[in-house]
């Protein structure tokens, strides 16, 4: 592929690989996608099943665009999983644990060496809202995904931090109750934030809540298999009115908010962004934020943080996969 300068890279390759999907696109430097791409992630992915996947991605995307592979710039990975700089898997919660310890960018420069360029799926989003999205021109914000986890990525003084010890950010694994008998299935921990308003907290919820409410819509539209309750569908009850789901989103963005207030009185960003699949449920959940952070962050002063949705939508991983490899940005380059 192209071994143009960095100031002068104009077509970057970029990957987002989630638990559930992949999402890839072929971005120019102006932000304009040329070809797109979406499927499913491998099941109990292998570190070569992972890879070929990757390398076949890449091939579609370039035919769909009539562009040769060696006119693009670079490949941007965001993935779910802790990642170096240079492409070593150290720990996942969402993928399979083959990953852990394989050198994914070793095993794609056999077949396709360019330049490879790899973050953890918070930073990735935290970058295309910086360059592209809701974070354009603002020097010092936070990035929070809502998914199936929850995670923030800070851009202090114009520069992604990831602090001393690396990976820093993870939010979602704050206790807001030390107390509770839920149990996260990310961090081990019992009460974390995630556990209360990521995807596992906002079913959890859901499923307390309809005892409550024997004739939420709730029970009609999963015909009574719990297995069926999909944030996605509390979401689509409460805007019709559901009074059931509407509590469920109202208590999520509730300990969404003091996850935050934290983060805020912290880092004392000027605008938070809050991105992410469950984010899409827009003002249902950042209403009840806004209501926590402006009663409680401290000083009074923080109070004034901006509360706003990503704007790029689901696609915040894939532009910031092409702002890395715009601008040359890697992330915990190492890690010992």
């Amino acid at each position: 592929m192209s071994a143009r300068a960095v100031s002068k890279r104009s077509l970057a390759m970029c990957l987002d690989i989630g638990g559930t999907n992949i999402k890839a696109g072929l971005i120019t430097r102006a932000g304009n996608s040329l070809a797109s791409a979406n499927r499913a992630t491998p099941a109990n992915s292998s570190p070569e099943l992972i890879a070929r996947t990757i390398l076949q991605v890449i091939d579609d995307i370039c035919q769909q665009a009539g562009v040769a592979a060696d006119k693009v710039d670079g490949v941007g990975i965001s993935i779910a999983a802790f990642i170096t700089g240079d492409g070593l898997i150290t720990a996942t919660a969402h993928l399979s644990q083959e990953l852990v310890g394989c050198n994914i960018r070793t095993r794609l420069m056999q077949d396709l060496p360019t330049n490879y360029y790899f973050a953890l799926d918070v930073p990735a989003p935290c970058l295309g809202e910086a360059y592209y999205g809701a974070g354009k021109g603002c020097a010092d914000f936070a990035y929070v995904t809502v998914s199936t986890g929850i995670g923030a990525g800070v851009i202090a003084g114009g520069h992604y931090f990831t602090g001393g010890l690396g990976w820093a950010g993870g939010v979602g694994h704050i206790i807001i109750d030390e107390h509770s008998p839920r149990k996260c299935t990310g961090c081990g921990n019992y009460g974390c934030l995630e556990t209360f308003a990521a995807r596992q907290g906002i079913v959890t919820t859901a499923m307390e809540r309809m005892a409550v409410y024997p004739t939420s819509r709730l029970h009609s539209l999963t015909a009574g298999n719990p297995d069926l309750l999909t944030p996605r569908l509390i979401y689509e009850a409460a805007v019709q009115g559901d009074i059931c789901a509407r509590e469920v989103f109202a208590s999520a963005g509730h300990s969404l908010g003091l996850g935050l207030v934290i983060l805020a009185d912290i880092i004392a960003p000027t605008r938070i962004v809050v991105g992410g699949g469950i984010a899409q449920a827009g003002d249902l959940l950042l209403d009840p934020v806004r209501e926590v952070i402006h009663k409680h962050a401290f000083p009074p002063r923080i109070r004034q943080v901006e509360i706003v949705q990503a704007a790029l939508g689901d696609q915040s991983g894939i532009f910031g996969a092409a702002a890395m490899v715009f601008h040359d940005i890697r992330i915990n380059l190492t890690e010992s």
